[in-house]
């Protein structure tokens, strides 16, 4: 009989910071994940019941669909996150890996993208609401496409070259085989499998500069930008009017809040990866307190996918007009309905009454609930020859 007396140590790492982290990650999933996938689903019961009126929701619509799917694709990498944070291994195979580098790097690059290009089209609409075309559902589309093929330019060369790699730990996993007359103790080294982008230190360096201007410094000033000329605009344009209808202050607020969230997800993301190119370049040490601080910058971006659909989606004004328009339409649906099988009902009720003896079943009075008996008399008359009855 064969026996293991010493398991040897479990891929698990029980430590204290690893579970502090783990939990705030598993909401963000349950949280963003369901809410993305609200929003999707909304936007397929809108435009399933629209049709041909959706093009009257306007081209944000638009934006929020492709901001809400990508935010998806970035909830759905957080469990291959959580799991090499708590088992310091990975263990979904080499196809996974890729697919992971995708989903991750997408929130980086295509999420910025995509709210830049929001802020944008806010901006022209009120900042120069001559370019009408702009707004076009046609140049929306060539808008978006456009962002989603330089995204995956750039996240293609991590995606490709990503592989799972092994690492040998010093550890070793212990077995004592129990064996008459002698006991048989068999050593093995433990080896662990990491998901690693496979770029050489030159490009790795020099894709992290990229990525620091194209998805970090890049959006940030625009967006920023976009939103304060927008806040400018509305607020020259109040003074001039004696009574205007703008909500000057609630769009003042929905803007610096919008702005200041995204701002606050990303700059203290990025703020570890412009130290890393530096160390690289000044080869500077990273202490044990730089990756606790690198671990809570990274949940950041997720922190943004999980509750961009709360401040892009839920607050958004086209969003509720398409609400409005598939009550309204499910309304009229329902009225015309509900008036034919009235109608019907009647038409069945005289029918039965008509063919009924004179004497019509008992019915009871709602005050005193005294039996009652409705007498039904039957005139017969002649239309055109023909014999006719009514009640």
């Amino acid at each position: 009989m064969t026996s293991v007396h010493s398991p040897g140590p479990s891929m698990q790492v029980y430590s204290t910071e690893v579970t502090s982290f783990s939990l705030p990650y598993a909401f963000l999933f349950i949280f963003g994940t369901a809410g993305n996938v609200a929003v999707l689903t909304y936007v397929f019961f809108v435009t399933r019941s629209l049709r041909s009126s959706v093009t009257a929701l306007g081209n944000t619509f638009v934006y929020m669909v492709v901001l809400s799917g990508v935010d998806l694709l970035v909830t759905m990498s957080i469990p291959f996150h959580l799991s090499v944070m708590v088992l310091e291994n990975w263990i979904f195979g080499q196809l996974a890996c890729k697919i992971y580098f995708l989903l991750e790097l997408s929130n980086k690059i295509c999420s910025s993208f995509i709210l830049t290009a929001l802020a944008f089209d806010r901006y022209m609409a009120i900042c120069h609401p001559e370019m009408k075309r702009v707004h076009q559902m046609r140049q929306t589309a060539a808008i978006v496409t456009g962002m989603i093929c330089i995204s995956t330019i750039l996240i293609a060369p991590v995606v490709f070259s990503a592989y799972v790699k092994e690492f040998h730990s010093d550890d070793i996993f212990t077995r004592i085989l129990e064996k008459k007359p002698k006991a048989e103790t068999i050593t093995y080294p433990i080896v662990k499998q990491m998901c690693v982008d496979g770029l050489s230190i030159t490009m790795k360096f020099w894709f992290l500069c990229a990525m620091v201007v194209v998805a970090f410094l890049l959006p940030c000033t625009l967006l920023t930008y976009f939103y304060v000329r927008i806040i400018l605009r509305l607020r020259r344009q109040i003074r001039t009017m004696l009574q205007s209808r703008i909500p000057i202050k609630r769009i003042t607020i929905y803007t610096l809040v919008v702005t200041l969230f995204y701002l606050a997800c990303q700059i203290p993301y990025w703020l570890p990866q412009i130290y890393l190119i530096f160390a690289k370049i000044f080869r500077l040490s990273l202490s044990r307190d730089f990756i606790k601080i690198t671990y809570v910058a990274h949940m950041l971006p997720f922190l943004a996918a999980a509750f961009n659909w709360i401040f892009y989606a839920q607050l958004n004004s086209q969003f509720k007009k398409g609400l409005i328009l598939v009550t309204e339409r499910m309304h009229r649906k329902m009225t015309r309905t509900g008036t034919k099988r009235v109608a019907d009902t009647m038409d069945e009720l005289c029918i039965e009454m008509m063919s009924r003896s004179e004497e019509a079943p008992n019915c009871v009075c709602p005050n005193c609930e005294h039996p009652l008996s409705i007498k039904v008399q039957k005139i017969s008359t002649s239309v055109n020859g023909n014999n006719a009855s009514h009640v």
